[in-house]
C-alpha cells in the first residue's frame, strides 16, 4: 500500500487532495483488468479473478476502469473512485461482526 500511495503522489501533481482507500470486487465470473486513472494518467493496472477483492489508494476524483470480456464481447465499465470509497465505520462494525462469530464459533 505505501507504494502504490507514492506512485500516485509522483503521477498526479495537480491534484492537492489525499488519496481515499478503495475498495472493489470482482462479483462476476469472468477475469477483469482493472485500471486506475487520474485526469488521463494511468496510476495502476491489475487483473483480478472471479471473486476477488482488492483494496487501494486513489483520489477521490480518480475513476476505476474494469475491462471484462468473454468469447462474444469486451465491455468497459468507468466508476469514480469516491464512490468505492471505504466507510471506516462498517468496516470496523464489520470487524467486531467477525470477532463475534469467531468467538462463538470456538
Amino acid at each position: 500500500m505505501t507504494y502504490l500511495l507514492s506512485l500516485l503522489k509522483s503521477s498526479s501533481s495537480t491534484n492537492t487532495s489525499p488519496p481515499i482507500l478503495c475498495y472493489h470486487i470482482n462479483n462476476t465470473s469472468d477475469t477483469q483488468m482493472i485500471r486506475v486513472m487520474d485526469e488521463s494518467i494511468c496510476c495502476f493496472d491489475r487483473i483480478i479473478f472471479a471473486g476477488e477483492r482488492i483494496l487501494f489508494e486513489a483520489f477521490s476524483d480518480s475513476y476505476l476502469e474494469i475491462y471484462s470480456s468473454t468469447l462474444s464481447k469486451t465491455w468497459l465499465s468507468r466508476i469514480i473512485c469516491e464512490s468505492l470509497k471505504v466507510n471506516e465505520h462498517f468496516a470496523e462494525q464489520e470487524a467486531h461482526a467477525n470477532e463475534f462469530r469467531q468467538q462463538n464459533l470456538a
